[in-house]
C-alpha cells in the first residue's frame, strides 16, 4: 500500500512539474491555450446533448401537434459546434507547436544557468551531470520535455472533456457513467505502465548516443572540422557516424513504442466492455420505457464522447512519459544550482585590494586528480605568490603548469591541501568576488563571434566600456593595428558566419585574447593568469608581449609557458615536475644551478640555433 502510495505521490509531482513548465511560454498564453483544449474537449458532450435535441424535436415534428422549424435551431447548433470543433482542432496545431517550442527554449535556458553557478568547471566533467544536461535539450529527438509539458495540458483536457460527457450519462444512468468511465481510465493505465518502465531505461540507456550524435552534428557542419574531414577523406564516415548514433537513440525510443502493441489487446477488451455495458444498460432503460428515445440518444452518445476524449492512447500519452526521465534530469540539476548558491551565501567576502598580507596567495600542500581519473596530477605542491612579482611556470608536458593555473583561478578545488587568500580558504571566499579579481588568457581560448570590441571588452560586457583602455589594451596585446585595419575597425564581425564578417588566424587570435585578458587588467583586476600566451605568436610579437608583462606593485602575474625566450624575464621562475615544485629562482640563479631548468632552457636554445641549409652550407 505505501508502495502504491509513493508512487501515486510521484505521478502527481510529475504531471504537476510538466504543468509548471508552460510558465516558459507565458501564464496568459498558456492558460489561454488551456481553456482552448477544455472547450475542445467538451464540445463531443454538447454535442451528443445538441443531437438529442434534433431527436426530440425529429419525433415531435413527425406528431400531428410537432412543427418542422422548430428543427432549425437544434441543426444549427449541432451544425455549429462541429463547426467549432474543427475550428479549434486547426488551431490548436501550430499553437501547441508553439508552446513546446517555448518551453523547451526556457528549459535550454535553465540548464546552461544551472550549468554556469558554479564558478568551478569540475561539475561539467561529471557524467552524471553531463547525462542531465544531455536530456532536456535535445531538440531532435523523437519527444522533448516541450512536447510533454503541451502533452500534459493537452491530457489534463481531455480528461475535463471525459468527465463532462460522463456526467451527460450520469444524468441518465449513473452505473452507465461510472462504469464507462473507470473502463476508460483503467485501459489507458494498463498501457501508461509500459512506457513509464520502458521510457525511463531508454532515457538512462542513451544519453551517450544523445550528446554523441550532437558531437559529429557540430563536427560535421562546422568549417573548422569539415577541412580535416575532407583532407583526410572522412567526411563521409563522420556523416554515417552521425546516423549511426542518431538511429541508435530513435532505436530506443522506437522499441518502447512497438513493444507496447501486445498490450492493445487487453486495452482494446476493457475499451470495448466500457462502452458495451453502458449501451446494453441505456438500451434496456430505452425498451422499457425509462428513457426516451431522445435522451437515449444523448446517453448512447454521452458513452461515444467519454471514449472518444479519453480512450485513445494519443501523442501526448508517449510525450508525457518519455519527459518524466528529463524531468529527474532538471531536478539534478536544480539541486546543483541550490547547492552551489548554498554554499555561495556561506562564502567569504573578498574585498577589492587582495594586498592586505604578503604573501597574499598561498598554495599548502596542494594535490589534484581531475574527475574520474586515478592519477594526481599535482601532489602536495606548496607555492607562496607576492604581489608585485611576474612568476612564470614552466616544466616538461604533463608536469601540472596549466592544472595549477586551473586551480588558482577557482575552475576545479584541490582534492587535498588549500589555497589560501589573504589567509582565507579558496573554497570560502566568495566565487564571484574572486572571479572579479581574475584577468585570463587560456591556451585553448575561445574564439567568439563578437565584433572585435565586444571581445576585447567582454569582461565589461554587461556595463558601458571604456574606449581608451580598450584601445590601450589592444596595443599592449599588439592587436591594435590589426583591429583598426579591418573593414569596419572595432565594428568588424570576428566570423564570416555573418554578413561582413572576417576570419582571423590563430596568431591573430591569441591577440585578441591577450588584449581582453589586458583590458579586464586595467579595469582593476588584480590577477593575471596566462596559460602559453605566446603559442601562436611570432617571434617578433612574442617579444614586445614579454615587455609588456608587468604587473604593478599590488598585482599579481602567473604565466606558464614552454618558451623560455618568454619566461625569462620574470621575477621568478617555478619549475614543476610531476606535480611538485622542485626549482624555484629567478633565471639567473636557476640556470646556474645546471638543474632541470638548465636542462630544459639549453635544449631549446640549442634549437633555435642556426640550421644548416640544404646544400650543407651555413
Amino acid at each position: 500500500m505505501g508502495a502504491t502510495m509513493n508512487a501515486v505521490r510521484h505521478l502527481v509531482q510529475d504531471r504537476i512539474a510538466l504543468l509548471g513548465l508552460l510558465t516558459h511560454a507565458g501564464t496568459t498564453a498558456a492558460a489561454g491555450i488551456g481553456l482552448l483544449m477544455v472547450v475542445t474537449s467538451l464540445l463531443p458532450a454538447l454535442t451528443a446533448i445538441a443531437v438529442s435535441e434534433v431527436v426530440r424535436h425529429v419525433i415531435e415534428a413527425s406528431t400531428a401537434h410537432g412543427r418542422t422549424t422548430a428543427l432549425v435551431m437544434p441543426i444549427v447548433v449541432v451544425g455549429s459546434l462541429l463547426a467549432c470543433e474543427h475550428v479549434a482542432q486547426s488551431l490548436l496545431v501550430p499553437l501547441r507547436e508553439w508552446v513546446a517550442t517555448r518551453v523547451n527554449g526556457g528549459v535550454r535556458q535553465m540548464v546552461r544557468r544551472s550549468l554556469s553557478v558554479p564558478v568551478g568547471i569540475d561539475h561539467l566533467q561529471d557524467q552524471v551531470i553531463r547525462d542531465a544536461a544531455a536530456l532536456p535539450v535535445e531538440e531532435q529527438s523523437l519527444f522533448n520535455v516541450g512536447a510533454g509539458a503541451d502533452g500534459q495540458l493537452w491530457l489534463m483536457s481531455r480528461f475535463v472533456g471525459a468527465f463532462g460527457a460522463a456526467a451527460v450519462v450520469a444524468h441518465y444512468s449513473l452505473l452507465s457513467a461510472v462504469i464507462a468511465l473507470s473502463g476508460v481510465v483503467w485501459q489507458r493505465s494498463l498501457v501508461r505502465r509500459h512506457y513509464v518502465t520502458g521510457f525511463s531505461d531508454t532515457a538512462t540507456n542513451t544519453t551517450g548516443a544523445v550528446r554523441a550524435k550532437r558531437y559529429w552534428s557540430e563536427v560535421v557542419g562546422s568549417p573548422l572540422g569539415a577541412k580535416e574531414l575532407r583532407v583526410f577523406g572522412a567526411n563521409e564516415w563522420a556523416v554515417k557516424q552521425f546516423a549511426r548514433f542518431g538511429r541508435e537513440v530513435f532505436r530506443g525510443q522506437q522499441r518502447v513504442i512497438f513493444g507496447a502493441f501486445p498490450l492493445y489487446w487487453k486495452a482494446f477488451l476493457l475499451l470495448t466492455m466500457a462502452c458495451g455495458v453502458p449501451f446494453l444498460l441505456l438500451a434496456r432503460a430505452g425498451i422499457s420505457g425509462a428513457l426516451s428515445v431522445a435522451d437515449l440518444t444523448a446517453g448512447l452518445g454521452g458513452v461515444v464522447a467519454t471514449a472518444g476524449v479519453l480512450g485513445g492512447l494519443g501523442w501526448e500519452c508517449y510525450a508525457i512519459e518519455a519527459a518524466v526521465p528529463q524531468l529527474a534530469a532538471l531536478r539534478r540539476l536544480r539541486r546543483l544550482e541550490e547547492e552551489r548558491t548554498q554554499q555561495r551565501r556561506s562564502c567569504v567576502s573578498l574585498a577589492q585590494s587582495i594586498t592586505v598580507r604578503d604573501p597574499a596567495i598561498r598554495f599548502e600542500r596542494v594535490s589534484f586528480r581531475y574527475p574520474g581519473t586515478s592519477r594526481d596530477v599535482l601532489t602536495g605542491l606548496d607555492l607562496d605568490l607576492h604581489p608585485g612579482q611576474v612568476v612564470a611556470v614552466v616544466g616538461e608536458n604533463g608536469s601540472g603548469k596549466s592544472t595549477l593555473l586551473k586551480l588558482l583561478a577557482g575552475f576545479y578545488t584541490p582534492s587535498a591541501g588549500r589555497i589560501l587568500i589573504n589567509g582565507h580558504d579558496l573554497r570560502d571566499v566568495d566565487p564571484g568576488a574572486w572571479r572579479n579579481q581574475i584577468a585570463i588568457v587560456l591556451q585553448d581560448f575561445v574564439q567568439f563571434e563578437l565584433t572585435a570590441l565586444e571581445n576585447v571588452t567582454l569582461s565589461e560586457a554587461s556595463r558601458p566600456f571604456n574606449a581608451d583602455h580598450a584601445r590601450a589594451a589592444a596595443e599592449q596585446a599588439g592587436a591594435r593595428e590589426l583591429i583598426e585595419a579591418l573593414p569596419d575597425t572595432w565594428n568588424t564581425m570576428l566570423s564570416r558566419q555573418f554578413r561582413h564578417g572576417i576570419e582571423l588566424s590563430g596568431g591573430q587570435w591569441q591577440r585578441i585574447s591577450l588584449a581582453r585578458a589586458f583590458y579586464a587588467r586595467r579595469r582593476g583586476r588584480r590577477v593575471l593568469i596566462m596559460d602559453e600566451p605566446t603559442s601562436s605568436l611570432d617571434v617578433t610579437a612574442e617579444v614586445g608581449l614579454i615587455e609588456h608583462l608587468t604587473c604593478g606593485p599590488d598585482g599579481f602575474t602567473v604565466v606558464a609557458s614552454h618558451r623560455f625566450s618568454t619566461v625569462r624575464h620574470a621575477h621568478r621562475i617555478v619549475v614543476l615536475d610531476r606535480g611538485r615544485v622542485i626549482e624555484d629562482g629567478d633565471h639567473a640563479t636557476l640556470h646556474a644551478l645546471g638543474g632541470s631548468y638548465t636542462r630544459l632552457y639549453d635544449l631549446q636554445a640549442n634549437n633555435f640555433q642556426e640550421r644548416p641549409s640544404e646544400d650543407g652550407s651555413s
